[in-house]
């Protein structure tokens, strides 16, 4: 690598981390157990046996700690738009958990009712009915076992992304600015795939199934036209990486104006599938929990991420993919099949980042244009924190930046979360700007 390379590399790394200080705020967060005691509440204020279907589940403006829950309730008595404005103690730490006001449709619950309804209502939904956990924990470790396995998805989420980046930047040096958006799209699509398979009746496993391929697959496609269409005339024509870098911003932007536009006009929720809530860990005060859908998203992703260390170690286009990092002009020599090559590349990178969206889907029920953003930053912090370029430091990276969101959400101040993650970034690139395995150093391209 010139010097003049390194210099271009640098300008591009101290870019993007203004970028990301630009839009630090870009994303919305909901607690996950928030959301849980929220839709709760949702449901003991209705009788039993009335249909709940979420429409909107989001953070409130004016205030941190809140929750607002927009839902269509049907029964014998006909149906209609609710919504339900939680407050709880805090954003942070275990007083998270405690709801402390809650307004059904503009209407503040009064102090008896809500105690009544967390004494019988939310006890009740949280104990379920004297099922005991799988195993005795303190609160304070049952709290923490909780926070790691709701991070089991973000660090799968964050790890297939970051491994698109890096399978694109092996092989050209250039990053795509688009791959949070192909994730949505992957999740877009399953979503779409899934209310089609609903409205056939099939709603069931072989639905499911159907639909998270059709997401993968159709990320996939879209990776593959964008590389095709857009980056190889680029790289064609242009030896400096910034074109790419603000063409595939560029379509970054695209795509989310896009999705935003037509949400509307769709289902935006996966129904309520294997919500039902595993009692893992804890005691009397505090039970650590995990959904059957969060185990599936977790399991999709960590499934996702072996396979592809395995096709890079072990097949024949893993070498290919190794040989034309390591030197383009004599892995074209000794045979390799360049069009085919990238073209394989496009895809599977593509298909990586649907991956991560249908996980989303299926752990969450939804995915909503302004992720695409956020979680392009936090993938592209991982690939840069392992060594851009580099599968295996990607995945290095995801666990490290998974780690921190998921330490600091629980014991800090929520709101500096991401401000300590592109310091991190800062950090890093300054004391070790390969990365922890080196990859985006002066040196020779290695898996």
């Amino acid at each position: 690598m010139t010097g003049a390379a390194r210099l271009g590399h640098r300008l591009v790394l101290t870019a993007l981390i203004g970028l990301t200080l630009l839009l630090t705020g870009c994303g919305s967060v909901v607690d996950s157990d928030q959301a849980r005691l929220c839709r709760a509440a949702a449901e003991a204020l209705h009788e039993d046996g009335t249909e709940i279907t979420e429409t909107q589940l989001a953070p409130l403006a004016r205030d941190p700690a809140a929750l607002r829950y927009s839902y269509r309730t049907r029964s014998a008595l006909g149906s209609a738009a609710h919504q339900l404005v939680c407050q709880f103690a805090a954003r942070t730490g275990a007083a998270r958990f405690d709801l402390v006001g809650l307004v059904a449709d503009g209407r503040p619950l009064g102090e008896v009712k809500l105690y009544i309804l967390k004494r019988w209502g939310l006890e009740d939904s949280r104990a379920d009915t004297g099922r005991k956990p799988l195993l005795r924990l303190g609160p304070q470790g049952a709290y923490w076992l909780q926070q790691g396995l709701g991070g089991l998805v973000l660090m799968g989420v964050y790890g297939l992304i970051a491994a698109s980046f890096a399978l694109i930047y092996g092989l050209f040096g250039r990053i795509n600015l688009a791959f949070g958006e192909i994730a949505v799209a992957g999740g877009v699509y399953m979503l779409v795939a899934f209310s089609l398979a609903g409205a056939l009746g099939r709603i069931d496993p072989a639905g499911l199934t159907t639909a998270l391929i059709a997401g993968i697959a159709g990320a996939a496609l879209l990776s593959w036209v964008i590389g095709r269409g857009v980056m190889m005339p680029i790289l064609a024509r242009a030896r400096s990486p910034q074109p790419v870098l603000i063409a595939t911003l560029a379509l970054a932007i695209v795509l989310t104006e896009l999705f935003r536009l037509t949400a509307a006009s769709r289902e935006n929720w996966l129904p309520a599938l294997f919500n039902r809530p595993i009692f893992v860990a804890g005691q009397t005060g505090f039970i650590a929990t995990v959904t059957p859908a969060q185990l599936l998203a977790a399991g999709l992703t960590l499934s996702g991420i072996s396979l592809l260390i395995g096709l890079i170690r072990f097949t024949d286009y893993g070498r290919n993919w190794r040989a034309y990092a390591d030197d383009p002009l004599m892995a074209a020599l000794v045979g390799v099949r360049v069009p085919r090559l990238i073209g394989a590349t496009f895809a599977l990178a593509g298909g990586c980042a649907g991956l991560a969206g249908v996980a989303m889907v299926v752990a969450y029920g939804t995915i909503t244009p302004g992720d695409g953003m956020s979680m392009t930053l936090k993938a592209l912090i991982s690939a840069i924190i392992g060594g851009i370029g580099s599968v295996p430091g990607a995945l290095i990276g995801a666990v490290i930046v998974a780690g921190v969101e998921i330490v600091w959400s629980s014991a800090f101040d929520i709101a500096y979360r991401d401000v300590v993650i592109y310091s991190l970034l800062a950090a890093v690139l300054l004391l070790r700007p390969g990365g922890l395995l080196q990859r985006a150093a002066a040196s020779p391209r290695e898996f």
